[in-house]
């Protein structure tokens, strides 16, 4: 009953709920996930509209459209539950929470750092991170959670090491 329910409601979200959360994310400058970014840009007279997100929904919905068009819209509705549940397998995997490490821990980043796990698909990665729609660097996104990039994920992961090497943590 959870396959079924699950990809229906991520169906949904794709053809409506990211267009109506993405315009409510674009509208709305001052909320706890943009930390007030976009109030920072309007200030400097820079946008602040995420063109990558809306040339992917446009993607996404000819997609759709095309395949109903030429009669694959079966063909196109399995690839979007094979790729939905590779993807879901890859995150729930990178969250394996079954072994807690320091589970009274206060210190919220020492927790991320010894619980979370990064994932290695290719052995690259730069090639990890397109992969795994960004979650390679795993232990990186869970210490800075909003930024939306693999390769800053990636990039940071220099200076998470070095301050976990500082404060006597493991960093493999």
């Amino acid at each position: 009953f959870r396959i079924p329910a699950h990809t229906l409601h991520k169906l949904g979200h794709m053809t409506t709920g990211m267009l109506i959360r993405g315009y409510d994310f674009e509208t709305d400058s001052d909320n706890r996930e943009n930390q007030g970014v976009s109030l920072k840009l309007r200030k400097m007279g820079l946008s602040t509209c995420n063109w990558g997100f809306w040339m992917m929904q446009a993607l996404l919905r000819v997609e759709l459209v095309l395949a109903i068009y030429c009669g694959f819209f079966w063909s196109w509705l399995a690839q979007f539950v094979l790729s939905l549940w590779i993807n879901t397998l890859l995150v729930v995997s990178s969250h394996d929470f079954t072994q807690i490490i320091e589970p009274d821990t206060k210190d919220w980043a020492r927790f991320q750092l010894l619980n979370a796990h990064d994932m290695s698909i290719s052995g690259n990665p730069w090639v990890d991170g397109f992969l795994s729609a960004g979650l390679a660097p795993h232990r990186a996104h869970h210490i800075f959670p909003y930024q939306r990039s693999a390769w800053a994920n990636h990039y940071s992961e220099q200076f998470i090491a070095a301050a976990a090497k500082e404060a006597g943590l493991p960093w493999l």
